[in-house]
């Protein structure tokens, strides 16, 4: 492996998360003020601040929230508050191992809520005076209602036949971005595969760890697959950290992985891939400072193979660390804007050319200096693009493009990023020639420098 992975942007336009820090300050002061309901209003303003309007009753007394394949919903009345959503209903068979899997989660996942079962149907529900409605308290009982439920419909349905009660409102890839998002997955594979097997013979253990789990985290940042492929992916990603057992059966386990998504058919795929409503979100929010204590021991490390000009050690912790930070948050605007600006210009880049522009990106980070403005406004794209396609190499399209598609996002232009990759992915599958997509991406560039 001599340059580093491949970039995509995410399928979805903004990985910042929706919570308004301000208005949990104002539930709180209203909780203790004795104003019960308009504390939990503002908790509900907290946690998205269009929920009230768009899923509650006039009078804010009833609230009916979807998140994923589950409906929560809330009623306010004689100063109690009763929240409950339906989980799933019994099957014929697999009654008796289902149900103990329930007791588990029951005694073991949650603390507050509790699964009940009512009429052969499996329902979250909590209740408690509307005084003792503490917003942290509240706060959590419907994070672990959203979190349980999101988490074991899928799988319950897969093992023990269960049925859903509330079929999610979704919104499938539509067919390009289906087959962008097939594409991307399978180049990412092959590209994985190909650098373990090097590192495997190398006796490369640790590397062939980083780029396994680092192509798992970059699949689930840009494919943003729901469903049980999510599941999937996520305990995947829980099991390249385990330490008890050797780095080298830790390294089989990943490949296993990646070949088994590798291998999935564009049918299978799309019936994961999808677009779905939810109302308390399974990442953090991000904030600088955590970012920043969570990158510090990498950033050290990777600051001293950079001086050692040790540049893909430098290159391969840093993706990583990118790539783990959209995994565990819901990543603010600007971090995420330095970071894929880096990552998009690195992408498929030789590790001493990247190692540079990552090590800043972090750097910058770091130093809290997110709004460093970038030299993308004087590209001139024709230059770029020529260079690009200097050595034609079908498998670098996407890398080469992908920096094309960076320099114009600063600007916000969705439209002509959405344009870029639907000629992408023509001229790799053969439908235009590379002159062809050449010209194109150029009088699009040309068209964005003229409308802004």
């Amino acid at each position: 492996m001599k340059q580093t992975l491949t970039f995509n942007l995410s399928t979805i336009t903004s990985t910042e998360s929706k919570i308004n820090v301000d208005a949990f300050d104002e539930s709180l002061e209203a909780f203790e003020n004795g104003d019960y309901l308009n504390a939990f209003h503002t908790l509900l303003d907290y946690v998205n601040p269009d929920l009230r309007e768009k899923y509650g009753n006039s009078a804010g007394t009833e609230f009916n929230v979807p998140h994923g394949s589950i409906v929560v919903s809330i009623k306010i009345e004689d100063g109690q508050v009763h929240v409950t959503a339906p989980f799933l209903a019994l099957p014929d068979k697999s009654r008796v191992p289902l149900l103990r899997q329930v007791a588990g989660l029951n005694f073991n996942d949650m603390d507050l809520a509790q699964i009940e079962l009512r009429d052969e149907k499996l329902f979250f529900k909590y209740s408690c005076p509307l005084a003792l409605a503490q917003p942290y308290k509240m706060y959590y009982v419907l994070e672990e209602i959203c979190r349980t439920g999101d988490k074991y419909d899928d799988e319950f349905e897969t093992k023990f036949g269960a049925v859903r009660i509330y079929e999610p409102k979704v919104t499938p890839f539509d067919a390009e971005t289906l087959d962008n998002v097939y594409e991307v997955i399978q180049l990412s594979c092959r590209e994985c595969m190909d650098a373990v097997k090097g590192f495997e013979a190398d006796r490369k253990y640790g590397f062939a760890w980083n780029v396994l789990d680092t192509t798992l985290l970059k699949i689930l940042y840009y494919a943003h697959p729901q469903g049980q492929l999510l599941n999937d992916l996520n305990k995947a990603v829980r099991e390249m950290d385990r330490e008890d057992i050797p780095l080298p059966e830790v390294v089989n386990y990943g490949k296993s992985v990646v070949a088994r998504v590798q291998a999935m058919t564009k049918e299978e795929l799309a019936e994961d891939l999808y677009f779905v409503e939810t109302f308390i979100s399974p990442k953090r929010r991000s904030n600088l400072k955590n970012i920043q204590e969570n990158f510090e021991g990498t950033y050290d490390r990777a600051t001293q193979a950079f001086e050692a000009r040790d540049y893909q050690t430098c290159c391969l912790m840093i993706v990583y660390k990118f790539y783990e930070m959209y995994f565990y948050n819901d990543v603010q605007d600007d971090v995420n804007t330095v970071v894929t600006r880096a990552l998009t210009k690195t992408s498929a880049m030789p590790w001493d050319e990247a190692a540079q522009i990552l090590h800043e990106a972090m750097d910058n980070i770091m130093e809290g200096e997110l709004d460093a403005d970038d030299d993308d406004e004087d590209v001139d794209f024709g230059t770029m693009m020529n260079n690009a396609f200097a050595n034609v190499d079908m498998n670098q399209v996407a890398q080469n493009m992908q920096q094309a598609m960076q320099q114009a996002m600063q600007g916000g232009m969705q439209e002509y990023l959405a344009n870029v990759q639907t000629l992408q992915m023509q001229m790799m599958q053969g439908q235009i020639s590379m002159e062809e997509y050449t010209r194109r991406v150029q009088e699009l560039a040309a068209g964005l420098g003229n409308n802004q």
